[in-house]
Protein backbone atom coordinates (compact mmCIF):
# COMPACT_ATOMS: atom_id res chain seq x y z
CA UNK A 1 0.00 0.00 0.00
CA UNK A 2 1.12 3.70 -0.87
CA UNK A 3 1.06 6.28 1.67
CA UNK A 4 0.90 10.23 0.73
CA UNK A 5 4.08 13.03 1.41
CA UNK A 6 1.70 14.18 4.52
CA UNK A 7 1.58 10.82 6.22
CA UNK A 8 5.49 9.95 6.08
CA UNK A 9 5.77 13.96 7.06
CA UNK A 10 3.86 12.74 9.99
CA UNK A 11 5.87 10.06 10.58
CA UNK A 12 9.45 12.11 10.22
CA UNK A 13 8.05 14.91 12.58
CA UNK A 14 6.78 11.94 15.25
CA UNK A 15 10.91 10.18 15.04
CA UNK A 16 11.94 13.95 16.02
CA UNK A 17 9.17 14.03 18.75
CA UNK A 18 10.28 10.85 20.25
CA UNK A 19 14.25 11.77 20.33
CA UNK A 20 13.54 14.76 21.99
CA UNK A 21 11.21 12.66 24.68
CA UNK A 22 13.95 10.10 25.24
CA UNK A 23 16.10 12.69 26.18
CA UNK A 24 13.89 15.51 28.19
CA UNK A 25 12.55 12.08 30.03
CA UNK A 26 15.84 10.59 30.82
CA UNK A 27 17.40 14.40 32.04
CA UNK A 28 13.81 15.46 33.68
CA UNK A 29 13.92 12.62 35.65
CA UNK A 30 17.12 13.00 37.09
CA UNK A 31 17.11 16.55 37.49
CA UNK A 32 13.43 16.15 39.68
CA UNK A 33 15.38 13.58 42.14
CA UNK A 34 17.79 16.20 42.65
CA UNK A 35 16.06 19.18 43.07
CA UNK A 36 13.73 17.07 45.50
CA UNK A 37 16.91 15.98 47.93
CA UNK A 38 18.95 19.93 47.83
CA UNK A 39 15.55 21.89 48.04
CA UNK A 40 13.88 19.51 50.91
CA UNK A 41 10.26 18.49 50.10
CA UNK A 42 8.77 21.59 52.32
CA UNK A 43 10.57 23.86 49.24
CA UNK A 44 9.52 21.31 46.67
CA UNK A 45 6.30 22.20 47.61
CA UNK A 46 6.79 25.42 47.80
CA UNK A 47 8.02 26.02 44.57
CA UNK A 48 4.69 23.83 43.15
CA UNK A 49 2.17 25.78 45.20
CA UNK A 50 4.09 28.68 44.30
CA UNK A 51 3.51 28.04 40.51
CA UNK A 52 0.39 26.96 40.84
CA UNK A 53 -1.10 30.44 41.74
CA UNK A 54 0.76 32.13 38.37
CA UNK A 55 -0.73 29.18 36.59
CA UNK A 56 -4.47 30.53 37.91
CA UNK A 57 -3.33 33.87 35.90
CA UNK A 58 -1.73 32.20 33.23
CA UNK A 59 -5.17 30.62 32.06
CA UNK A 60 -5.47 33.76 29.87
CA UNK A 61 -2.12 32.89 28.11
CA UNK A 62 -3.13 29.20 27.32
CA UNK A 63 -6.60 30.43 25.60
CA UNK A 64 -4.47 31.64 23.30
CA UNK A 65 -1.83 29.48 22.96
CA UNK A 66 -4.43 27.51 21.11
CA UNK A 67 -5.99 29.90 19.33
CA UNK A 68 -2.70 31.23 17.58
CA UNK A 69 -1.59 27.82 16.57
CA UNK A 70 -5.21 27.55 15.07
CA UNK A 71 -5.76 30.59 13.29
CA UNK A 72 -1.85 30.64 11.69
CA UNK A 73 -1.97 27.01 10.48
CA UNK A 74 -5.18 27.49 9.15
CA UNK A 75 -3.72 30.70 7.26
CA UNK A 76 -0.60 28.51 6.41
CA UNK A 77 -3.22 26.15 4.43
CA UNK A 78 -4.26 28.97 2.36
CA UNK A 79 -0.55 29.58 1.20
CA UNK A 80 -1.10 33.80 1.26
CA UNK A 81 2.01 34.90 3.33
CA UNK A 82 0.74 38.74 3.36
CA UNK A 83 -2.38 36.69 5.37
CA UNK A 84 -0.45 34.97 7.86
CA UNK A 85 2.45 37.83 8.49
CA UNK A 86 -1.08 40.00 9.53
CA UNK A 87 -2.23 36.86 11.62
CA UNK A 88 0.99 36.81 13.10
CA UNK A 89 1.44 40.61 14.56
CA UNK A 90 -1.97 40.54 15.69
CA UNK A 91 -1.65 37.43 17.79
CA UNK A 92 1.75 38.72 18.80
CA UNK A 93 0.40 42.11 20.14
CA UNK A 94 -2.43 40.07 21.70
CA UNK A 95 -0.17 38.10 23.95
CA UNK A 96 1.98 41.16 24.83
CA UNK A 97 -1.43 42.85 26.46
CA UNK A 98 -2.30 39.50 27.73
CA UNK A 99 1.70 39.40 29.30
CA UNK A 100 0.78 42.94 30.99
CA UNK A 101 -2.34 41.67 32.22
CA UNK A 102 -1.06 38.88 33.73
CA UNK A 103 1.44 40.95 35.80
CA UNK A 104 -1.05 43.07 36.84
CA UNK A 105 -3.34 40.12 38.42
CA UNK A 106 -0.18 38.55 39.63
CA UNK A 107 0.83 41.78 41.37
CA UNK A 108 -2.37 42.60 42.97
CA UNK A 109 -4.75 39.16 43.72
CA UNK A 110 -1.87 37.15 43.05
CA UNK A 111 -0.19 38.56 45.40
CA UNK A 112 -2.79 39.21 48.03
CA UNK A 113 -3.05 35.45 48.44
CA UNK A 114 0.88 35.08 48.97
CA UNK A 115 0.52 37.11 52.06
CA UNK A 116 -2.28 36.11 53.31
CA UNK A 117 -3.78 32.79 52.38
CA UNK A 118 -0.85 30.66 51.32
CA UNK A 119 0.73 27.95 54.27
CA UNK A 120 4.36 28.93 54.01
CA UNK A 121 7.23 27.24 56.15
CA UNK A 122 8.78 29.56 58.98
CA UNK A 123 11.42 31.37 57.73
CA UNK A 124 10.54 30.94 54.17
CA UNK A 125 8.90 33.97 53.86
CA UNK A 126 11.59 35.94 51.97
CA UNK A 127 12.23 33.08 49.63
CA UNK A 128 9.00 32.60 48.36
CA UNK A 129 8.53 36.59 47.64
CA UNK A 130 11.65 35.98 45.58
CA UNK A 131 10.28 32.74 43.95
CA UNK A 132 7.26 34.51 43.15
CA UNK A 133 8.40 37.60 41.21
CA UNK A 134 10.54 35.58 39.34
CA UNK A 135 7.58 33.33 38.27
CA UNK A 136 5.54 36.59 36.94
CA UNK A 137 8.54 37.67 34.97
CA UNK A 138 8.96 34.36 33.81
CA UNK A 139 5.35 34.08 32.59
CA UNK A 140 5.16 36.94 30.97
CA UNK A 141 8.08 36.41 28.55
CA UNK A 142 6.61 32.91 28.35
CA UNK A 143 3.50 34.69 26.96
CA UNK A 144 5.43 36.33 24.57
CA UNK A 145 7.10 32.90 23.13
CA UNK A 146 3.60 31.55 22.18
CA UNK A 147 3.24 32.81 18.69
CA UNK A 148 6.82 31.98 17.83
CA UNK A 149 6.67 28.47 19.25
CA UNK A 150 3.26 28.49 17.24
CA UNK A 151 4.41 29.36 13.89
CA UNK A 152 7.28 26.46 14.07
CA UNK A 153 4.79 23.98 14.94
CA UNK A 154 2.30 25.15 12.05
CA UNK A 155 5.13 24.98 9.50
CA UNK A 156 5.45 21.41 10.54
CA UNK A 157 9.14 21.74 12.06
CA UNK A 158 9.24 19.95 14.53
CA UNK A 159 12.91 18.94 13.79
CA UNK A 160 13.69 22.26 14.89
CA UNK A 161 10.66 22.51 17.88
CA UNK A 162 12.39 19.29 19.36
CA UNK A 163 16.21 20.33 19.14
CA UNK A 164 15.08 23.67 20.80
CA UNK A 165 13.26 21.19 23.55
CA UNK A 166 16.70 19.91 23.90
CA UNK A 167 18.90 22.76 24.48
CA UNK A 168 16.39 23.77 26.96
CA UNK A 169 16.13 20.89 29.56
CA UNK A 170 20.08 20.64 29.09
CA UNK A 171 20.06 24.25 30.52
CA UNK A 172 18.38 23.37 33.28
CA UNK A 173 20.22 20.30 34.04
CA UNK A 174 23.28 22.86 34.36
CA UNK A 175 21.12 24.42 36.59
CA UNK A 176 20.54 21.17 38.72
CA UNK A 177 25.23 20.75 39.08
CA UNK A 178 25.10 24.47 40.20
CA UNK A 179 21.93 23.77 42.73
CA UNK A 180 24.69 21.33 44.66
CA UNK A 181 27.63 23.84 45.05
CA UNK A 182 26.21 26.81 46.10
CA UNK A 183 25.85 28.13 49.23
CA UNK A 184 23.02 30.73 48.72
CA UNK A 185 19.45 29.98 49.14
CA UNK A 186 18.97 27.56 46.91
CA UNK A 187 14.83 27.96 46.54
CA UNK A 188 15.75 31.68 44.72
CA UNK A 189 19.00 30.67 43.24
CA UNK A 190 17.30 27.56 41.47
CA UNK A 191 14.10 30.03 40.39
CA UNK A 192 16.60 32.91 39.26
CA UNK A 193 19.15 30.62 37.07
CA UNK A 194 15.77 28.93 35.53
CA UNK A 195 14.60 32.50 34.36
CA UNK A 196 17.33 33.08 32.58
CA UNK A 197 17.11 30.13 30.51
CA UNK A 198 13.33 31.28 30.02
CA UNK A 199 14.95 34.69 28.50
CA UNK A 200 17.52 32.70 26.03
CA UNK A 201 14.81 30.27 25.13
CA UNK A 202 12.99 33.81 24.06
CA UNK A 203 16.07 34.96 22.14
CA UNK A 204 16.56 31.80 20.01
CA UNK A 205 12.56 31.74 19.28
CA UNK A 206 12.75 35.01 17.82
CA UNK A 207 16.09 35.00 15.92
CA UNK A 208 14.90 31.60 14.30
CA UNK A 209 11.37 32.28 13.18
CA UNK A 210 12.22 35.78 12.13
CA UNK A 211 15.16 34.54 9.70
CA UNK A 212 13.14 31.02 8.51
CA UNK A 213 9.93 32.37 7.89
CA UNK A 214 8.54 35.05 5.59
CA UNK A 215 5.91 35.86 7.57
CA UNK A 216 7.19 36.88 10.89
CA UNK A 217 8.42 40.29 9.96
CA UNK A 218 7.30 43.25 12.82
CA UNK A 219 4.68 45.08 11.69
CA UNK A 220 1.63 47.32 13.47
CA UNK A 221 -1.44 45.80 12.19
CA UNK A 222 -4.84 45.85 13.47
CA UNK A 223 -7.95 44.30 12.01
CA UNK A 224 -11.07 44.60 14.12
CA UNK A 225 -12.54 41.52 12.06
CA UNK A 226 -9.77 39.35 12.82
CA UNK A 227 -9.75 40.84 16.06
CA UNK A 228 -13.13 39.37 16.56
CA UNK A 229 -12.96 36.42 15.54
CA UNK A 230 -9.51 35.72 17.27
CA UNK A 231 -11.27 37.50 20.52
CA UNK A 232 -14.41 34.98 20.12
CA UNK A 233 -12.11 32.23 19.89
CA UNK A 234 -10.12 33.60 23.42
CA UNK A 235 -13.16 34.12 24.85
CA UNK A 236 -14.58 30.80 24.36
CA UNK A 237 -10.97 28.95 24.74
CA UNK A 238 -10.91 30.96 28.36
CA UNK A 239 -13.91 29.42 29.27
CA UNK A 240 -12.53 26.09 28.83
CA UNK A 241 -9.11 26.78 30.06
CA UNK A 242 -10.72 28.21 33.30
CA UNK A 243 -12.48 25.13 33.87
CA UNK A 244 -9.17 23.13 33.59
CA UNK A 245 -7.45 25.36 35.64
CA UNK A 246 -10.12 25.98 38.15
CA UNK A 247 -9.98 22.26 38.84
CA UNK A 248 -6.44 21.46 38.73
CA UNK A 249 -5.10 24.42 40.67
CA UNK A 250 -7.96 24.24 42.84
CA UNK A 251 -6.69 21.19 43.65
CA UNK A 252 -3.42 22.09 44.66
CA UNK A 253 -5.11 25.00 47.06
CA UNK A 254 -7.21 22.40 48.77
CA UNK A 255 -4.34 20.05 49.08
CA UNK A 256 -2.53 23.12 50.49
CA UNK A 257 -5.34 24.16 52.84
CA UNK A 258 -6.63 20.81 54.93
CA UNK A 259 -3.17 18.12 54.17
CA UNK A 260 -0.17 20.99 54.52
CA UNK A 261 2.64 21.73 52.13
CA UNK A 262 4.25 18.40 52.39
CA UNK A 263 1.39 17.09 50.53
CA UNK A 264 1.79 19.44 47.80
CA UNK A 265 5.04 18.28 47.25
CA UNK A 266 3.84 14.62 46.44
CA UNK A 267 1.21 15.99 44.14
CA UNK A 268 4.37 17.65 42.53
CA UNK A 269 5.96 14.67 42.16
CA UNK A 270 2.86 13.08 40.45
CA UNK A 271 2.16 16.31 38.46
CA UNK A 272 6.31 15.68 36.99
CA UNK A 273 5.69 11.87 36.12
CA UNK A 274 2.34 13.07 34.62
CA UNK A 275 4.15 15.93 32.47
CA UNK A 276 6.95 13.17 31.59
CA UNK A 277 4.29 10.56 30.30
CA UNK A 278 2.26 13.07 28.45
CA UNK A 279 4.82 13.90 26.25
CA UNK A 280 4.85 10.74 24.68
CA UNK A 281 1.43 11.03 23.54
CA UNK A 282 2.14 14.40 22.66
CA UNK A 283 4.46 13.26 20.29
CA UNK A 284 1.81 11.91 17.89
CA UNK A 285 -0.54 14.49 18.77
CA UNK A 286 1.45 17.74 18.41
CA UNK A 287 2.82 16.26 14.49
CA UNK A 288 -1.06 15.04 13.71
CA UNK A 289 -2.03 18.66 14.60
CA UNK A 290 -1.44 20.92 11.76
CA UNK A 291 -2.57 18.00 9.70
CA UNK A 292 -6.27 17.86 11.57
CA UNK A 293 -6.69 22.09 10.93
CA UNK A 294 -5.90 21.67 7.19
CA UNK A 295 -8.08 18.65 6.84
CA UNK A 296 -11.08 20.57 8.03
CA UNK A 297 -10.15 23.73 6.13
CA UNK A 298 -9.86 22.13 2.73
CA UNK A 299 -13.12 20.15 3.94
CA UNK A 300 -11.97 17.13 3.67
CA UNK A 301 -13.75 15.38 6.73
CA UNK A 302 -13.28 11.75 5.89
CA UNK A 303 -8.93 12.53 6.42
CA UNK A 304 -9.93 14.44 9.26
CA UNK A 305 -12.02 11.50 10.56
CA UNK A 306 -9.35 9.09 10.38
CA UNK A 307 -6.42 11.69 11.73
CA UNK A 308 -8.62 12.04 14.67
CA UNK A 309 -9.76 8.57 15.41
CA UNK A 310 -6.14 7.07 14.30
CA UNK A 311 -3.86 9.63 16.94
CA UNK A 312 -6.64 8.82 19.87
CA UNK A 313 -5.92 4.95 19.41
CA UNK A 314 -2.06 5.75 18.56
CA UNK A 315 -1.34 7.87 21.85
CA UNK A 316 -3.54 5.62 24.03
CA UNK A 317 -1.20 2.68 23.06
CA UNK A 318 1.78 4.60 23.62
CA UNK A 319 0.40 6.09 26.65
CA UNK A 320 -0.62 2.38 27.90
CA UNK A 321 3.11 1.18 27.43
CA UNK A 322 4.02 3.90 29.46
CA UNK A 323 1.59 3.85 32.46
CA UNK A 324 1.39 0.21 33.04
CA UNK A 325 4.16 -1.01 34.44
CA UNK A 326 4.36 2.64 36.17
CA UNK A 327 1.18 1.68 37.93
CA UNK A 328 2.36 -2.02 38.93
CA UNK A 329 5.67 -1.08 40.25
CA UNK A 330 5.07 3.07 40.99
CA UNK A 331 6.80 2.27 44.74
CA UNK A 332 9.47 0.43 43.42
CA UNK A 333 10.24 3.07 40.96
CA UNK A 334 10.06 6.35 43.37
CA UNK A 335 12.34 4.60 46.13
CA UNK A 336 15.00 3.85 43.28
CA UNK A 337 14.10 7.61 41.28
CA UNK A 338 13.63 9.66 44.73
CA UNK A 339 15.27 7.92 47.44
CA UNK A 340 13.06 9.99 49.62
CA UNK A 341 9.25 9.46 48.77
CA UNK A 342 6.72 12.05 50.63
CA UNK A 343 3.98 10.20 51.92
CA UNK A 344 0.63 9.56 49.59
CA UNK A 345 2.72 9.79 46.19
CA UNK A 346 2.68 6.39 45.36
CA UNK A 347 -1.60 6.38 45.26
CA UNK A 348 -1.52 9.90 43.18
CA UNK A 349 0.85 8.86 41.00
CA UNK A 350 -1.24 5.85 39.92
CA UNK A 351 -4.39 7.47 40.03
CA UNK A 352 -3.28 10.66 38.15
CA UNK A 353 -1.63 8.53 35.06
CA UNK A 354 -5.14 6.65 34.68
CA UNK A 355 -6.80 10.33 34.30
CA UNK A 356 -3.61 10.68 31.27
CA UNK A 357 -4.59 7.65 29.45
CA UNK A 358 -7.85 9.47 29.21
CA UNK A 359 -6.31 12.53 27.79
CA UNK A 360 -5.48 10.43 24.67
CA UNK A 361 -9.24 10.40 23.63
CA UNK A 362 -9.65 14.31 24.68
CA UNK A 363 -6.57 15.65 22.47
CA UNK A 364 -7.50 14.59 19.14
CA UNK A 365 -11.31 15.70 19.81
CA UNK A 366 -9.93 19.74 21.22
CA UNK A 367 -8.07 19.81 17.95
CA UNK A 368 -11.20 18.68 16.15
CA UNK A 369 -13.28 21.52 18.00
CA UNK A 370 -10.49 24.38 16.97
CA UNK A 371 -10.65 23.32 13.88
CA UNK A 372 -14.33 23.66 13.26
CA UNK A 373 -14.58 27.25 15.48
CA UNK A 374 -17.74 25.74 17.31
CA UNK A 375 -16.30 26.68 20.31
CA UNK A 376 -19.58 27.50 22.59
CA UNK A 377 -21.08 23.67 21.80
CA UNK A 378 -17.87 22.04 23.14
CA UNK A 379 -16.77 24.33 26.18
CA UNK A 380 -20.13 25.36 28.00
CA UNK A 381 -20.84 21.34 28.75
CA UNK A 382 -16.78 21.23 29.62
CA UNK A 383 -17.06 23.78 32.03
CA UNK A 384 -20.46 23.06 33.60
CA UNK A 385 -18.95 19.73 34.42
CA UNK A 386 -15.77 20.56 35.88
CA UNK A 387 -17.84 23.65 37.97
CA UNK A 388 -20.16 20.95 39.93
CA UNK A 389 -17.57 18.32 40.10
CA UNK A 390 -15.06 21.36 42.50
CA UNK A 391 -17.80 21.18 44.50
CA UNK A 392 -17.79 17.39 45.05
CA UNK A 393 -14.17 17.43 45.38
CA UNK A 394 -14.43 20.04 47.92
CA UNK A 395 -16.68 18.26 50.00
CA UNK A 396 -14.77 14.92 49.70
CA UNK A 397 -11.44 16.18 50.69
CA UNK A 398 -13.51 18.10 53.88
CA UNK A 399 -15.11 15.07 54.85
CA UNK A 400 -12.33 12.45 54.87
CA UNK A 401 -9.45 14.74 54.60
CA UNK A 402 -7.81 12.08 52.48
CA UNK A 403 -5.64 13.19 50.05
CA UNK A 404 -6.83 10.71 47.42
CA UNK A 405 -10.05 11.76 47.27
CA UNK A 406 -9.77 14.51 45.18
CA UNK A 407 -7.74 12.88 42.26
CA UNK A 408 -10.80 10.03 43.01
CA UNK A 409 -13.23 12.80 41.77
CA UNK A 410 -10.86 14.20 39.06
CA UNK A 411 -10.39 10.87 37.65
CA UNK A 412 -14.55 10.55 37.59
CA UNK A 413 -14.65 14.39 35.94
CA UNK A 414 -12.34 12.98 33.10
CA UNK A 415 -14.47 10.18 32.21
CA UNK A 416 -17.65 11.58 32.15
CA UNK A 417 -15.80 14.48 30.00
CA UNK A 418 -14.66 12.28 27.79
CA UNK A 419 -18.16 10.87 27.24
CA UNK A 420 -19.86 14.45 26.81
CA UNK A 421 -17.15 15.42 23.82
CA UNK A 422 -18.43 12.32 22.09
CA UNK A 423 -21.40 13.58 21.64
CA UNK A 424 -20.35 17.40 20.59
CA UNK A 425 -17.96 15.93 18.62
CA UNK A 426 -20.67 14.49 16.70
CA UNK A 427 -22.32 17.43 15.79
CA UNK A 428 -19.18 19.55 15.22
CA UNK A 429 -17.80 17.11 12.26
CA UNK A 430 -20.67 14.65 11.76
CA UNK A 431 -17.85 11.50 13.91
CA UNK A 432 -20.84 9.29 15.63
CA UNK A 433 -20.75 7.69 18.81
CA UNK A 434 -20.89 4.47 17.52
CA UNK A 435 -18.46 5.30 15.10
CA UNK A 436 -15.93 6.28 18.07
CA UNK A 437 -17.18 3.45 19.90
CA UNK A 438 -16.32 1.05 17.19
CA UNK A 439 -13.27 2.92 15.39
CA UNK A 440 -11.35 3.87 19.30
CA UNK A 441 -13.35 2.55 22.47
CA UNK A 442 -13.40 -0.91 21.79
CA UNK A 443 -10.05 -1.60 20.47
CA UNK A 444 -8.50 0.36 23.22
CA UNK A 445 -10.55 -1.17 26.15
CA UNK A 446 -9.70 -4.51 24.74
CA UNK A 447 -6.56 -4.56 24.55
CA UNK A 448 -6.67 -3.03 28.62
CA UNK A 449 -8.32 -5.81 29.34
CA UNK A 450 -6.32 -8.63 27.57
CA UNK A 451 -3.11 -6.89 28.04
CA UNK A 452 -3.04 -5.97 32.31
CA UNK A 453 -4.05 -10.15 32.68
CA UNK A 454 -0.15 -10.87 32.48
CA UNK A 455 1.79 -8.51 33.93
CA UNK A 456 -0.71 -8.55 37.23
CA UNK A 457 0.16 -12.39 37.69
CA UNK A 458 4.26 -11.64 37.33
CA UNK A 459 3.12 -8.59 40.18
CA UNK A 460 1.66 -10.77 42.45
CA UNK A 461 3.69 -14.08 41.90
CA UNK A 462 7.24 -13.08 41.68
CA UNK A 463 9.17 -12.42 44.62
CA UNK A 464 12.11 -9.97 44.95
CA UNK A 465 12.09 -6.54 44.06
CA UNK A 466 14.38 -5.91 41.03
CA UNK A 467 13.14 -9.90 39.84
CA UNK A 468 9.84 -8.62 40.09
CA UNK A 469 10.63 -4.95 38.36
CA UNK A 470 12.08 -6.57 35.84
CA UNK A 471 9.99 -9.23 34.68
CA UNK A 472 7.00 -6.72 35.41
CA UNK A 473 7.87 -4.43 32.79
CA UNK A 474 9.42 -7.11 30.13
CA UNK A 475 6.06 -8.69 30.38
CA UNK A 476 4.08 -5.02 30.16
CA UNK A 477 5.51 -4.28 27.26
CA UNK A 478 5.51 -7.64 25.69
CA UNK A 479 1.87 -8.11 26.42
CA UNK A 480 0.51 -4.59 25.21
CA UNK A 481 2.53 -5.01 21.82
CA UNK A 482 1.48 -8.65 20.72
CA UNK A 483 -2.42 -7.49 21.98
CA UNK A 484 -2.34 -4.12 20.21
CA UNK A 485 -1.09 -6.03 16.69
CA UNK A 486 -3.92 -8.61 17.09
CA UNK A 487 -7.08 -6.87 18.22
CA UNK A 488 -5.90 -3.14 18.32
CA UNK A 489 -4.90 -1.96 14.96
CA UNK A 490 -6.36 -2.21 11.41
CA UNK A 491 -5.05 -4.83 8.43
CA UNK A 492 -4.06 -1.72 6.72
CA UNK A 493 -1.92 -0.75 9.93
CA UNK A 494 -0.89 -3.98 10.13
CA UNK A 495 0.34 -4.61 6.99
CA UNK A 496 2.15 -1.17 7.02
CA UNK A 497 3.67 -1.84 10.60
CA UNK A 498 5.51 -5.15 8.57
CA UNK A 499 6.61 -3.12 5.75
CA UNK A 500 8.01 -0.25 7.75
CA UNK A 501 10.15 -2.60 9.77
CA UNK A 502 11.04 -4.77 6.95
CA UNK A 503 12.48 -1.89 4.84
CA UNK A 504 14.62 -1.03 8.20
CA UNK A 505 15.75 -4.41 8.70
CA UNK A 506 17.13 -3.93 5.31
CA UNK A 507 18.33 -1.11 5.11
CA UNK A 508 20.75 -2.30 8.07
CA UNK A 509 21.70 -5.16 6.48
CA UNK A 510 22.84 -3.42 3.54
CA UNK A 511 24.82 -0.51 5.53
CA UNK A 512 26.63 -3.63 7.76
CA UNK A 513 27.52 -4.97 3.92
Amino acid sequence: MSYSQDDKRLAKNAFFMYVRMAITMLVGLYTSRVVLRVLGVEDYGLQNVIGGIIAMFAVLNSALVNTTSRFITVSLAKDDTQDTRQIFNMTLLMHFMVGLLLVVLGETVGLWYLHTKLVIPEGREIAAEWLYQITVISAFLSTLMVPFNAAIVAHEKLNVYALLQIVDVFLKLGIVFLLQVVSFDKLIFYSGLTFIVTILDFIVYYVYCHTRFLEIKFMFFWDWSIFRDIIRFIGWALVGNFSSMFYTQGINLMLNAFCGPAVNAARGIAVQVELVVKQFANNVQVSINPQILKSHSVGDLTRMHSLVCASSRYCFYLLFLITLPIMFEAEFILHLWLGQVPEHTVNFIRLILIVVLLDAFINPMFTANLATGKLNTYYIPVFSCSFSFMFITYFAIKQTRVPESVFLCYLLLNILGVVVRVFVMNKQIRLTPLTYMKKVVSPTLLVTVLSVIPPLLCHNLIRGDWMRFTITIFVSFLSILIFVYYVGITNNEKSFAVQYIRTKVKAVFKCNN
